[in-house]
């Protein structure tokens, strides 16, 4: 198995909830660009968020990867905690810039952020209730 194959198979396997979130999101920034006389911001920030939530969860993923060739689990802790730092970091400078540039809403950017989880957990309850349904036939 290749070295990145673990991460781009999660990443896979959560892309048919997180495009079906960014796609409804986009679909209402769209209308709502409209309804406030062509803002376009909305649907820009909405675009800039969601580019950056999937590099952050990528971003993730990778480190991940890496923290599990470290040595010893104190060194793989070490190395995660300053990832997480660096990515939250990133994040900031990047929402940063959207907050500064007035082509980006910087709330509009900061909401596809938690698009990830969301997704995470909307497969694991899809999950679950098959297992359930799964366990009734048998």
């Amino acid at each position: 198995m290749k070295k990145d194959q673990v991460i781009y198979d999660e990443m896979r396997s959560l892309s048919p909830y997180y495009l079906a979130l960014s796609g409804i999101y986009l679909a209402i920034a769209a209308v709502l660009c409209f309804a406030l006389g062509g803002d376009f911001s909305l649907p820009i920030g909405a675009v800039y968020g969601i580019v950056l939530s999937a590099l952050n969860f990528l971003v993730l993923g990778k480190s991940a990867q890496a923290a599990l060739t470290k040595q010893t689990s104190k060194s793989a802790q070490t190395y995660m905690n300053i990832m997480y730092c660096v990515r939250y970091l990133g994040l900031f400078a990047l929402l940063t810039v959207a907050a500064l540039v007035p082509f980006i809403n910087l709330i509009a950017a900061a909401i596809p952020l938690f698009f990830v989880r969301v997704a995470i957990t909307v497969r694991e309850i899809i999950k679950e209730r098959q297992t359930r349904s799964d366990k009734k036939e048998e």
